[in-house]
């Protein structure tokens, strides 16, 4: 047990498990064969779970509907129209994707409570359509004669499927589903799932769709499901509306909550154990929601993080960093500006920006101006409209009126992803870190609109695809050693100081390869040593040709590292120039900086 978590991600050892069970399978008793057929579909049901609610964070209580889907679709094609099992197979699977597909699109606009009755009304809607179509579900009365081994009518292009041979099939599924979903997992798609269901903000200043991101997860999670629903229906060769009911739905969160969430071993470990509980206890099968209930009141209690938090090791985001000098070239070099290219007009440009939450005037008229290769100050007390700046330029608030150029182009009202593929990456007040990833991975995320491979690339793990990620991972350890962060490249986020969760933010912001960098008080909290690090990474972005503005109270850090200062006061502008020159500017003095009182003799 000391290291199942490590062996479970290693696809030779899946393997060699797959084809020694498989082996076995040849001497196991029909009920053996039955029981360890539904616990191969239980675990698919389990990942598909995992897949939307433990990594994406979308709460699911319809995927009872998605299993339906699979399990009808396949069985309608095949029992009416003749079609083989691989086709019939795809088509299930295919169903119950587009479907959730379908379901992303209203489930994206609502969150937490809402989101949960919104899947759990489709799957009311699902059950009633099952049980009411008659023509094509057969209703209460059940869909029944669909080929099966248990029938011994299931073949597959002449040659008759026995049950060993279904098992046999079903093991060799899951290994390959298992497969794909570590590769895929281990991608910026995967990244992408997590960092969305921790912080869509923080997310969304990485340049990653939350809407796509929630599509994709939607759409995977209810091909999976199709899939397990799809075996199912030939398993066991009849289906009715009661067996695609809430507590389905209910018992694949319980499989995917009390194995561990988040991870490729919890689901597994869920669905076994409450695949085998269930057959030992059949006589309180009546008191199977009491049961459930019980079991995940225990689980939250003693087990936070399910089954899989008892084992050692953890699911990784990234693949195996590259080996030191195995240089290889980017299978796509992501496009720079050169200053060149910049035709001296300014980097960044705002223009009469003016923003007001239900009438009150956050920012009044403010303009400002960033070149290259400059770092700009911008200051003032707490209040003073310089969040809300930044939240303006980074796409998260739509301005009132005025407008925001990068480069000329007119980027005003733009999403916050799309200005941040654009070019313009912003950091937070507080550190806003995937909190179980490592610091690499965590860096790793910033490059996440740089990379061109698909998702399909990324799940068979194709050659070009495994070269730009390490391209990518190259450029993390760069950034890494000028930052001062390899000594804890593979520490967990959460168990790190907060001076090294805030430098591991800016370096997030540094290997996206910006144009321009908005720090939101970087050197907030940090100790001389981490303020040392920080200074030289501003002084290395600004080296790069990078425009930046920086956001801080700390007048003795700012001193001799920017090149000029705006100073905001109750949403305007009340001062632009040197360092200098604001100690001595009255308006400053009243309004941010004070006066020092000499006491009286």
């Amino acid at each position: 047990m000391k290291k199942a978590a490590a062996l479970f991600a290693d696809s030779r050892f899946l393997l060699a498990f797959a084809v020694v069970i498989g082996a076995a399978a040849g001497f196991a008793s029909l009920s053996a064969l039955q029981l360890g057929s539904f616990l191969v579909i239980n675990i698919l049901l389990a990942q598909s779970i995992n897949l939307l609610t433990g990594l994406a964070g979308q709460i699911s209580l319809c995927h009872a509907a998605f299993f339906g889907i699979g399990a009808y679709g396949s069985a309608i094609f095949m029992r009416d129209l003749g079609l083989p099992l691989p086709a019939t197979l795809a088509i299930g699977t295919l169903a119950s994707a587009f479907f959730g597909y379908l379901l992303s699109f209203p489930s994206g606009r609502v969150r937490e409570f809402y989101l949960a009755m919104m899947t759990l009304g489709f799957g009311m809607i699902f059950y009633e359509v099952a049980k009411e179509w008659t023509g094509l579900t057969g209703g209460v009365m059940g869909f029944s004669d669909i080929p099966s081994p248990e029938l011994r009518n299931l073949d597959v292009f002449g040659f008759p499927v026995t049950s060993v041979w279904y098992f046999r099939l079903l093991l060799a599924t899951l290994l390959v589903v298992l497969y794909l979903l570590r590769n895929f997992l281990q991608s910026h798609y995967g990244r992408a799932f997590y960092a969305v269901h921790v912080g869509e903000v923080a997310a969304g200043s990485m340049g990653i769709s939350k809407a796509a991101t929630k599509r994709r997860a939607y759409a995977l999670s209810a091909a999976v499901a199709g899939l397990a629903g799809a075996f199912y229906a030939h398993l066991v060769g009849y289906l009715g509306p009661e067996s695609f009911g809430l507590h389905k739905s209910v018992e694949a969160l319980v499989m995917g909550v009390l194995g561990g969430l988040g991870s490729l071993v919890g689901p597994v470990l869920g669905a076994a154990l409450l695949t085998y509980l269930p057959d030992r206890l059949q006589m309180f099968a009546e008191y199977q929601f009491m049961i459930y209930g019980a079991i995940l009141m225990v689980s939250f209690i003693v087990m936070p993080r399910g089954l899989a938090g008892l084992l050692p090791g953890r699911t990784r985001f990234s693949k195996r960093p590259a080996r030191a000098g195995k240089e290889e070239p980017p299978a796509v070099a992501p496009h720079r500006f050169t200053p060149s290219e910049a035709r001296g007009e300014a980097l960044l440009e705002v223009r009469d920006v003016s923003m007001s939450f239900s009438g009150l005037l956050a920012l009044d008229g403010v303009s400002l101006s960033l070149p290259r290769n400059h770092v700009m100050a911008l200051v003032g007390p707490n209040g003073s409209g310089k969040s809300t700046l930044v939240n303006v330029v980074s796409g998260i608030y739509r301005p009132t009126s005025g407008r925001v150029l990068l480069q000329g182009a007119d980027i005003t009202g733009w999403r916050d992803y799309a200005v941040a593929r654009k070019g313009v990456i912003r950091t937070f007040q507080d550190p806003r870190n995937v909190p179980n990833f490592t610091v690499r991975e965590n860096i790793l995320l910033g490059a996440h609109h740089l990379y061109r491979h698909g998702q399909v690339a990324a799940a068979l793990n194709i050659p070009s695809a495994l070269r730009e990620e390490r391209v990518y991972l190259r450029k993390v350890e760069e950034v890494m050693e000028v930052t001062g962060l390899v000594t804890v490249a593979d520490e967990i986020m959460r168990d790190l100081p907060y001076g090294y969760q805030r430098i591991a933010e800016v370096a997030r912001a540094v290997v996206s390869d910006p144009d321009v960098i908005l720090l939101d008080e970087p050197a907030a909290g940090l100790s001389d040593v981490e303020l040392v690090r920080l200074d030289r990474l501003i002084r290395h972005l600004r080296a790069r040709d990078i425009g930046i503005v920086l956001i801080e109270h700390h007048m003795d850090f700012l001193s001799d590292l920017v090149d000029d200062v705006t100073v905001l006061d109750d949403g305007k502008v009340i001062y632009r120039g040197g360092m200098e020159g604001m100690r001595s500017d009255s308006a400053v003095v009243a309004a941010y900086l004070g006066v020092e009182e000499v006491p009286h003799a």
